[in-house]
């Protein structure tokens, strides 16, 4: 087990780029670039986005505000509840990987919670009371109770992966060899068979949902044994998320898609042209 934390340091990273509430916006503008993560803060019903460059909210079709004070590069980004993030990647200034890291003020600020220097998380997902993360340094999937000790539970080569709303010891994971699934919280790991081959996932009460790299998007009633393609996302998907039956999803050029339907037609949160 990882030595726990016994500081706590918040970040102020101010080197380079926009200052902290900066819109950005209009033709030809590049709000963030590739899209690590998407969720909905359960108490403003706010939409981010955890970038490259930082944290944005996304406040209409051609509006992206940058909360986050902090250049963090975000790779993995959870809410826990109204206002109180999670995330995990890169800084400029620091130890290169940061481990877990919090916001309680919604993303303006940040401070280290434990695994600083160690952990770069590319998946995070706080689901059961507990909080699952694959390390990308090392290939191990994790689990802590507490957000500051935590379990190694299995070293595999996954990329997205989903915990399912009903039962945290099972979780789906976008494997080498296709769709992985776990049945004791992600000890163990067995093929998906006859699975869609896709990249990106979530899981939520309405079922398992699941874009391709071609854009296709599938869905699962029974927890990924039966497949339903249900329709496209309108680009180049970088990153997915479900939020109460609703869709989201973030493509190439800053373009951020929302679905009612299942997937079956899109329309544009924020279209920067």
């Amino acid at each position: 087990m990882l030595a726990t934390l016994t500081a706590v340091v918040v970040f102020a990273l101010r080197s380079q780029g926009p200052s902290n509430g900066a819109t950005t916006g209009g033709a030809g503008s590049s709000a963030f670039g590739h899209v690590h993560g998407i969720a909905v803060d359960p108490g403003s019903g706010a939409l981010h986005v955890a970038t490259h460059v930082g944290l944005y909210r996304i406040d209409g079709q051609r509006t992206a505000v940058r909360v986050s004070k902090d250049y963090l590069d975000l790779m993995g980004f959870t809410m826990v509840g109204p206002g109180h993030y999670l995330a995990s990647g890169h800084s400029t200034r620091g130890p290169a990987n940061v481990g877990l890291i919090e916001s309680t003020d919604g993303g303006v600020t940040w401070r280290e919670k434990s695994l600083t220097g160690t952990a770069d998380f590319h998946g995070l997902q706080v689901a059961h009371g507990s909080v699952y993360g694959y390390n990308s340094v090392d290939g191990e999937f994790m689990v802590s109770a507490d957000q500051r000790e935590w379990e190694r539970r299995s070293r595999t080569t996954i990329g997205a992966f989903a915990v399912s709303p009903a039962d945290g010891g099972t979780v789906l994971a976008v494997g080498r060899d296709g769709l992985q699934r776990s049945t004791d919280g992600g000890r163990g790991w067995q093929r998906v068979p006859e699975a869609p081959a896709v990249g990106l996932l979530a899981w939520d009460h309405t079922g398992v949902w699941a874009v391709a790299a071609d854009g296709a998007v599938w869905s699962s009633s029974d927890g990924g044994g039966q497949w339903q393609r249900r329709g496209a996302v309108p680009g180049e998907p970088h990153s997915f998320a479900v939020q109460d039956g609703t869709l989201f999803a973030a493509l190439a050029g800053d373009r951020i898609v929302a679905s009612t339907d299942g997937g079956a037609t899109w329309t544009d949160r924020y279209a920067p042209e």
